[in-house]
């Protein structure tokens, strides 16, 4: 028989290293059980035990009496009844609700007395027990690290956005280790890097269907793992995400070369991962051997156009990836790749999804790749910001003149395989037509729109028109009545409130049909209609309001009818407007005498300029010297354009060049000036360096002012800021690459400046050359008698500066809209482009030609009221500046004529009441 004494005392004092708590016993100590495992630790170690403890707690007494004896089974069942929890990672724990945040809570309360029951038990540690102990031992604060959550899939793990680091990426390895069914795992921006995730992807590799790790630095022994992965036939990855790790052109090779052959990722992105031209042809073998991926990302990367060219020519019989992200890259580069790019848009018939946003193709590149979309209608989803031109509600590339801004472009949306990523849809302008439109982004859907006559109208005949206000109300021709005798179209439109309107026989209605909105402020727009120009009055439009319905793309197939770059019917009227001629510029008054500014003239000026600057003279290497030399010639005409701009604001006399005062201004606008590598005394200094370099030479030449810059100082000045700036602080930059990095800084405000693109889209109009023609009695007699004044016997007539202020004195301009910067201005800008601007005084002698262009600056300036449209409005300078050019030409030449022209020379001439624009032929149609 065994022998059982009770506890004298309820204090839970410790036997050395164990307590009668921690052995989950009752409140009775068995004597005999050598076998029981509660008490191998007792005997082994009771001799260390001091002889006063068992005196005070465990006074073992004889049993005398029979009722002390107890059996076997009595023991048992004693300790079966007690209270004590059971082994609490023997209990099945749950991962995600709120009974997991308990559990883990419990867990971290109880961490030591759960670590000694496993540990005598062989019980496996749960998940809860890895954790905590994996972050005691670290010395981190405990974190449920994604794999405990209150809501969401148990086989899933997103932890984005949370910067855990490699510490707590150890906590979390431990976790995974006995959860083998998580599938899913997205760790972007955490900053894991080479060393966590080489502990990471061995355990979620083989049994990963997605991976998003954008935003940390995977390294190679990082990736290794995922490499050994991807070829295997038993890979589960669907979805890659390794974007913005820095991989660089020798692990993206490797990468490519594993996608090769698997057999499983539908979505590759390794977008902002430094891949240059020379990963080209591992990227151009993924794509020919891969039958599996349908979306690949390459954005913000530096493959050029030589690349891009071997890869395009593989996609154009490519017959899976669906989704193509090539923005941000530099395929404009080199101008080579647009006839493979053009091949790709018109034979690829797979692609519904394409982004091709900032890759600084030319004027005409992108002239060729919105022709070559014409042919296209499998490509939903087109980008193209930060290029030349924009994408219509239609699909269409439209060209315009203006490049996009950088700045701005890089928040914009970008694509996501094709799920819907809008925009707001803003009615801030009831006449701004919607640019940059993307149906799969904006979550456009299909309408159609009915005009059904005797009900939506009196109307039944053609031509009707509608007109959308994400189209600026511009006409759209509804095209002949179908069997029924209704009219309708199909189209794309964008969710939210559309209103619209229609209009039949040159007048605006309402349908009828639809709901119907009452303008309570009215307002005009000007339509134009088989060559006519109708002036609508808006008072009630057409307003609905049309909700999400199914995406465009579902299942990688569309779900409208409307196909992208659908052509809209064309009305040709029977009956037209007489022409009088097809004007071109050949035909202008401007065509016999204006030089426009040549790739060979700018060449020269800029030689010249190179051979009178000091740039030589502190950049010692000739490689260097060549360098430097190239990246400003590439920079020149915006450099050029600029300087003449801020060289007008304070010019020395007749001579044009930017004093201190002007330069600092340049400093600042391009933003230069930082207070510690740059401050404002340095751009004094190498302003007064620049122009103290040179003084030797021209000395004495006074269209060479000696405190202030002239065009040739242009450059220099900045290459000496770059020196100064970027050299003086790092010296591991050389020269060349200092000059690159201020061109960089300063383009974005160079490309403000360029005075022909005025002339190309205000000046050199058809109807500003019928002003010129009307009124050259004008011009002729003004510029004749306001060019004397310096002119030297035997020289033909020029005018100078001065006289040009004295004309606009004598004509009452000057207010404060119009001031003595804005003459300077329509001088310098109106000179054509002189080669040597040191040794000739072309520069400051304005000939007949150019004093035209003046008028019309000044003009574009100082916006007089057309004529005869006075009392239409209240008008203030805005809505004066807003007019055409040539309405303002016309009242301009009217003005010259009322404040300059003697009354001998105008006696014949009648006062106009009416603008020669507005004027209607009586027989005007044939």
């Amino acid at each position: 028989m065994h022998q059982i004494t009770t506890l004298e005392t309820d204090t839970p004092k410790k036997l050395n290293k164990f307590s009668v708590r921690s052995l989950a016993l009752p409140r009775i100590t068995l004597v005999g059980f050598e076998k029981s495992p509660y008490h191998s630790g007792i005997h082994e170690h009771s001799s260390n035990v001091p002889k006063r403890y068992n005196r005070q707690y465990y006074k073992i007494q004889q049993s005398a009496k029979e009722r002390d004896l107890i059996s076997d089974k009595d023991v048992y069942a004693t300790l079966s009844n007690n209270h004590e929890e059971p082994y609490l990672d023997r209990k099945p724990k749950d991962l995600v609700g709120d009974d997991a945040y308990k559990s883990y809570y419990h867990t971290f309360k109880n961490i030591k007395r759960i670590l000694e029951q496993n540990q005598f038990e062989n019980i496996t540690n749960s998940v809860q027990t890895n954790l905590i102990q994996r972050a005691e031992k670290l010395k981190i604060l405990p974190c449920k690290m994604g794999l405990i959550k209150l809501k969401g899939d148990k086989n899933s793990i997103a932890i984005q956005n949370q910067k855990f680091g490699d510490k707590y990426v150890e906590v979390l390895s431990e976790g995974l280790r006995t959860l083998p069914t998580i599938q899913d795992f997205n760790f972007n921006r955490n900053r894991i890097k080479e060393h966590g995730a080489s502990q990471l992807f061995p355990l979620i590799s083989k049994q990963a269907r997605i991976i998003e790790f954008q935003t940390n630095s995977i390294g190679q022994k990082g990736l290794e793992p995922i490499l050994q992965c991807l070829p295997l036939q038993t890979c589960k990855i669907q979805i890659l995400n390794l974007e913005d790790n820095q991989l660089g052109d020798t692990l993206i090779s490797d990468l490519c070369k594993a996608m090769s052959k698997n057999p499983s990722v539908e979505m590759l992105n390794i977008s902002k991962n430094n891949i240059t031209n020379a990963a080209y042809l591992s990227i151009k073998s993924m794509i020919e051997q891969n039958d599996t991926l349908l979306e690949l990302y390459l954005r913000w990367n530096s493959i050029k156009g030589s690349g891009g060219l071997e890869i395009f020519k593989v996609l154009q019989t490519n017959k899976n990836i669906k989704v193509l992200d090539f923005s941000y890259n530099l395929l404009g580069a080199g101008n080579v790749i647009i006839t493979a790019l053009k091949d790709f848009i018109i034979e690829n018939k797979t692609v519904q999804h394409l982004d091709l946003s900032a890759n600084g193709f030319t004027y005409q590149d992108c002239l060729q790749i919105s022709e070559a979309l014409k042919s296209n209608h499998s490509i939903y989803g087109f980008h193209f910001r930060g290029n030349f031109g924009y994408v219509d509600s239609k699909g269409f590339l439209i060209i315009d003149n203006n490049m996009k801004n950088y700045n701005s472009i890089h928040v914009d949306q970008r694509i996501k395989g094709v799920s819907p990523n809008p925009k707001p849809y803003e009615h801030s302008s009831h006449f701004e037509k919607l640019k940059d439109v993307c149906w799969i982004c904006d979550e456009w859907q299909m309408s159609t729109f009915e005009w059904i006559p005797n009900q939506s109208g009196a109307c039944s005949e053609e031509p009707i028109f509608i007109h959308f206000d994400y189209e600026g109300y511009e006409p759209i021709f509804l095209g002949k009545p179908d069997s029924n005798g209704n009219f309708k179209t199909h189209r794309m439109i964008p969710t939210g409130d559309i209103e619209y309107f229609y209009t039949a026989n040159s007048i605006q209605i309402a349908s009828q049909t639809a709901p119907i909105k009452q303008h309570i402020e009215k307002f005009r727009t000007k339509v134009t209609i088989a060559d006519q120009v109708i002036n609508v009055l808006i008072d009630e439009t057409n307003l609905e309001k049309f909700s999400k319905s199914k995406p465009v793309i579902e299942d990688w197939y569309p779900t409208y009818d409307v196909l992208p770059r659908t052509q809209d019917p064309i009305y040709i009227p029977a009956k037209r407007k007489k022409q009088k001629r097809i004007w071109t510029y050949p035909i202008s008054i401007w065509a016999p005498k204006y030089k426009f500014d040549t790739e060979e003239l700018l060449r020269k000026c800029f030689e010249r300029d190179w051979a009178c600057c000091k740039i030589t003279k502190f950049v010692k290497k000739q490689e260097e010297q060549d360098q430097v030399k190239e990246m400003l010639w590439q920079a020149y005409k915006p450099m050029r354009e600029t300087y003449r701009f801020y060289a007008s604001v304070n010019p020395t006399g007749d001579v044009f060049s930017m004093s201190v005062n002007p330069t600092s201004d340049f400093v600042n606008q391009c933003q230069l000036i930082d207070g510690k590598q740059l401050k404002l005394a340095d751009v004094d200094l190498k302003f007064i360096a620049t122009c103290s370099a040179s003084s030797i030479d021209w000395k004495g030449n006074y269209r060479n002012p000696e405190r202030s810059l002239v065009r040739y100082q242009m450059m220099e000045f900045l290459v000496r800021l770059s020196d100064d700036k970027y050299v003086r602080f790092n010296p591991q930059i050389n020269i060349v690459q200092a000059t690159r990095m201020i061109l960089d800084q300063c383009m974005p405000h160079l490309s403000q400046y360029d005075c022909h693109k005025w002339r190309a889209e205000r000046y050199f109009v058809e109807q500003c050359d019928d002003v010129c023609k009307k009124y050259k009695w004008v011009i002729d007699y003004v510029y004749m008698r306001n060019s004397q004044k310096k002119v030297k016997p035997g020289q033909p007539p020029f005018m100078c500066l001065d006289e040009l202020k004295d004309i606009c004195n004598k004509a009452n301009l000057y207010d404060e809209n119009f001031v003595e910067r804005d003459v300077n201005l329509a001088f310098n800008l109106s000179m054509l482009t002189q080669v040597d601007e040191l040794e000739s005084d072309r520069l400051f002698q304005m000939q007949w030609i150019e004093f035209m262009e003046a008028v019309a600056r000044i003009s574009e300036k100082y916006s007089p009221i057309a004529i005869g449209k006075k009392d239409e409005k209240e008008w203030n300078y805005e809505l004066r500046f807003q007019q055409p050019l040539y309405y303002k030409l016309e009242a301009f030449m009217v003005h010259l004529i009322n404040t300059l022209v003697d009354d001998e020379t105008k006696k014949n001439w009648k006062q106009p009441t009416i603008s020669m624009f507005d004027e209607v032929e009586e027989d005007e149609y044939y």
